[in-house]
């Protein structure tokens, strides 16, 4: 029985899985012996006998359970599902961790999931009995290597005050910056990347501003979100259409979230959200995992206050998304 747990980044995990499967050599195992379970549908018993049935004529069976330890994850400040909520999940999955050491060595079972709290119950119970890699996107320096290795891997080069650029505006959103610096090495077609090449031809940086500044709000932390709204004004933005943007991104925050609590899945998440971009559909999704509705919905009500105010004349443009966004501290 060869039991992993991957967790941390979106880009990463999937990423660190696709090396598992290849090293185990599981990449051609049978359709049949190929398993992909979401967690938070999967009920214990099914789990169970899927991975103590032998394999069919193969030498591995592979199961891949996706979100599992997110079920038994804190829900945030203002939540109500709340630690009840949390003991229910994790006394439904206490066999979990008597099965998994008699389970047949033709198992791969791999638990992959996003990124997890020192407390979470699943993990505490599951870390001993597997290979467990947190795979945390890099900060700081180490993001700007990892921008300067991912622009050469793409046979390209990259200058400092781009790597300050584009880190600036996406953050450490891997997917994005990856996408984005495909798009850059192509356009460049060998010379290095340069500053000014980012401001022209990166498309997505405007909305991926948007998710970081909305989520610097609502994890107060205002002046990451001063500093990415400022951009968007230096781009050309008026205060009136980033507030638009933000109101437009907290809407579909809700959504998101009102989805994922009625347990509506993924696949289905983008006509919730009247959009077939898989990055908006991608990027929503992660990010109304992080929050809970009494946050998101105290933010787009503060929002449509700064709104009627601006319209009514009481407060100019500029000064009102300062005070919106300096309300992020107040509220936590």
């Amino acid at each position: 029985m060869s039991v992993h747990l991957l967790y941390g980044d979106s880009f990463l995990v999937p990423k660190r899985l696709d090396e598992l499967i290849v090293e185990f050599g599981a990449s051609d195992v049978l359709e049949a012996n190929r398993h992909r379970l979401i967690g938070s549908q999967t009920k214990p018993g099914e789990l169970l006998s899927m991975c103590n049935a032998l394999p069919f004529m193969d030498d591995y069976r592979l199961v891949v359970v996706e979100g599992l330890l997110g079920t038994a994850e804190g829900q945030g400040r203002g939540r109500r599902r709340g630690a009840s909520a949390e003991s229910k999940t994790s006394d439904q999955w206490q066999a979990l961790g008597t099965a998994v050491p008699l389970m047949p060595d033709t198992t791969i079972l791999i638990f992959i999931d996003g990124p997890l709290g020192a407390s979470n119950s699943l993990l505490r119970m599951l870390k001993p009995l597997s290979q467990a890699e947190e795979l945390a996107a890099p900060k700081g320096e180490g993001l700007a290597r990892w921008v300067k290795s991912t622009a050469e891997t793409k046979g390209s080069s990259i200058s400092p005050s781009a790597i300050r650029s584009i880190t600036d505006l996406v953050g450490a959103d891997l997917w994005t910056l990856d996408q984005e610096l495909e798009k850059l090495a192509l356009y460049c077609s060998g010379r290095e990347i340069r500053d000014s090449d980012v401001g022209e031809m990166v498309s997505q940086i405007r909305e991926a501003s948007i998710f970081a500044a909305v989520d610097a709000m609502i994890d107060g932390q205002p002046g990451v979100a001063l500093r990415l709204l400022h951009q968007l004004k230096e781009d050309g933005r008026e205060a009136p259409y980033i507030i638009g943007m933000v109101e437009r991104q907290l809407r579909l925050l809700a959504l998101a979230r009102d989805s994922m609590d009625r347990g509506v899945p993924q696949s289905e998440l983008g006509g919730r959200l009247g959009t077939s971009s898989d990055f908006v559909i991608r990027k929503t999704a992660e990010q109304a995992r992080r929050h809970s509705m009494p946050e998101i919905i105290w933010r787009y009500n503060r929002l449509l206050e700064t709104d009627l105010a601006i319209k009514r004349g009481r407060l100019e443009p500029n000064l009102a998304l300062e005070l919106l966004v300096g309300d992020s501290v107040a509220n936590r």
